[in-house]
């Protein structure tokens, strides 16, 4: 019997499912709550959810559903099952993912242009898994509102690649990437202005930081580069446009700035960081990295500037993990392990029965396994009460029972699950190992580790240390930014001083291409290997 992956957002839970299993059946399985008053029956027109790709429509579907929210790929979630993979977002569950929103910043400052009094701009953080809005006031600097949603284009693709992909390959992919970008863009424009009192007609600046990817799906331009060697973007340089030009409906006449891309795979969003904490002016040595689908990378030798990016994939955000998810409520997100023989203690992001591991967990389970022996250097798992051995020869180390903290089904860490994390780790440490040794620099000489972005702002950095992510500094020199990126976008947005620095600091930035690298597969093999235990 053919079966799919089904995966569910925003928590990214998946599940295989064969071609007689409902999406509602599905989420039940998972643990996720999808209202059905009905029971599924197909009459109450309460289990809607939005499908990708679309199923052809039900008649129940069209005796519930609006034509215009059919037309976007709204379903009832009793009424389908899939033979093919899909996405199903779960619309009610949007508000429960955690979303990083504060950032930390060089200087208490901000520099701000002249002549306004009243008006107001918003600076936008364009990341593949989150889009972050800060609206502020234009004459002094002071934030007013935040918001923050899950990027839209994940249901076509979870990473970079993928969504590359599907624009070069689907027709209208590229336009239909472009346009639920901006109707984003356009909803959290509305719920700042109604959160805040602000009137839209206020806002006369905006300012967009995002990797290479996101800006050109924004732009409409181009991404088959991006995909194909030598990767270079089709525009480097910050662009000068306005509302109405990008396709907004809202704050049509407001002047939208876009930072400048470094390489095909380092944007706007590295570029702010480095802003944000000035890298560009320290006396010190400064590796900061940004650990994502594509982690970047950046070190500062007294202010001169090196970069990288390194695939690093989707294993930290739970996407190739057996039972992975994101940080949403029902996340694993700590856990450590007593007695290798017992239950390990978690806690789960709200306090509720657990559905998976999101990215800090998954690294304190890699951690805490390989310090109580239950990994080996290698990766492979030893056998152990909680380590059981699937008829196929499968080892899993057992995270929770089900009934363990109420939770509704079992949730493992597979053999497959350390592998990845390997693979990911390992991408991270390369890059950084090749940038240092690059820049003659040993790791002893750097004088901090700066983490950006959400996981290096919730993980562990003991955990992270401990199983060799990041190059082996001490942990008193490991400092999560948190939103670098939203604070440099801010920065842009408030002063065209700061826009003229980035502007000038991004050529003279040094991009090392990884996959060159002669030594890369010695490297690579080196650094997928977990260290001894915890430091």
């Amino acid at each position: 019997m053919c079966e799919a992956i089904l995966v569910f957002e925003p928590s990214g839970l998946r599940i295989s499912v064969d071609e007689t299993t409902s999406v509602l059946d599905a989420a039940r399985m998972l643990g996720l709550y999808i209202s059905s008053e009905c029971g599924g029956r197909g009459t109450c027109g309460k289990c809607q959810v939005v499908m990708q790709p679309m199923p052809k429509p039900s008649e129940a579907d069209l005796s519930h559903i609006s034509g215009e929210d059919i037309g976007q790929g709204v379903r009832l979630a009793c009424e389908h099952c899939v033979n093919k993979d899909t996405h199903v977002i779960v619309r009610q569950a949007a508000a429960t993912t955690k979303i990083l929103l504060e950032g930390v910043s060089k200087g208490t400052k901000w520099e701000v242009d002249e002549g306004y009094s009243e008006e107001k701009g918003i600076a936008v953080d364009l990341g593949t898994t989150t889009i972050v809005a800060y609206l502020m006031n234009l004459a002094d600097g002071v934030q007013i509102g935040q918001a923050a949603m899950l990027n839209p284009q994940i249901v076509y693709g979870e990473d970079v690649m993928s969504r590359i992909t599907y624009a070069t390959r689907e027709d209208k992919g590229s336009l239909t990437l472009k346009s639920v970008v901006l109707a984003s863009f356009d909803d959290l424009v509305r719920t700042l202005s109604e959160s805040t009192g602000v009137d839209i007609d206020s806002i006369v600046r905006m300012s967009v930081v995002g990797n290479p990817a996101m800006h050109h799906l924004l732009l409409g331009l181009d991404v088959g580069p991006l995909g194909r060697a030598p990767y270079d973007p089709v525009i480097k340089e910050s662009l000068n446009t306005n509302g109405t030009v990008l396709g907004l409906d809202t704050a049509r006449d407001s002047q939208v700035y876009i930072a400048p891309n470094i390489a095909g795979f380092v944007g706007g969003d590295t570029a702010a960081f480095i802003l944000s904490q000035r890298l560009d002016e320290t006396d010190e040595i400064i590796l900061g990295i940004d650990i994502g689908t594509n982690g970047e990378i950046v070190l500062s030798v007294h202010g001169n500037l090196h970069c990288c990016s390194a695939a690093a994939g989707s294993a930290f955000e739970g996407a190739t993990i057996k039972h992975g998810m994101r940080g949403q409520e029902g996340a694993i997100e700590y856990l450590r392990i007593e007695e290798a023989t017992e239950a390990p203690e978690i806690s789960v992001i709200g306090d509720v029965p657990p559905k998976g591991l999101c990215g800090s967990g998954i690294v304190d389970t890699v951690a805490q396994l390989r310090s109580s022996d239950l990994v080996t250097t290698g990766g492979r798992l030893q056998e152990s009460e909680r380590v059981e051995i699937s008829p196929k020869g499968e080892r899993s180390y057992i995270v929770v029972e089900k009934g363990e903290r109420g939770s509704e089904r079992r949730i493992l860490f597979t053999q497959k699950d350390v592998r990845q994390v390997q693979l990911a780790k390992g991408a991270i440490l390369t890059g950084a190992s090749f940038l240092m040794a690059d820049s003659g620099i040993e790791v002893s000489e750097v004088d901090r580790l700066l983490l950006a972005g959400a996981f290096g702002n919730y993980i562990d950095p003991t955990s992270a240390l401990a199983i060799g992510l990041l190059p082996p500094v001490g942990i008193d020199k490991v400092i999560p930014v948190g939103n670098a990126a939203g604070e440099g976008a801010k920065k842009m947005l408030l002063s065209s001083k700061m826009r003229s620095l980035i502007e000038q600091i991004v050529p003279e930035v040094r991009y090392l291409e990884l996959a060159t690298q002669e030594r890369f597969a010695e490297v690579f093999a080196r650094s997928t290997i977990l260290q001894s235990g915890m430091p």
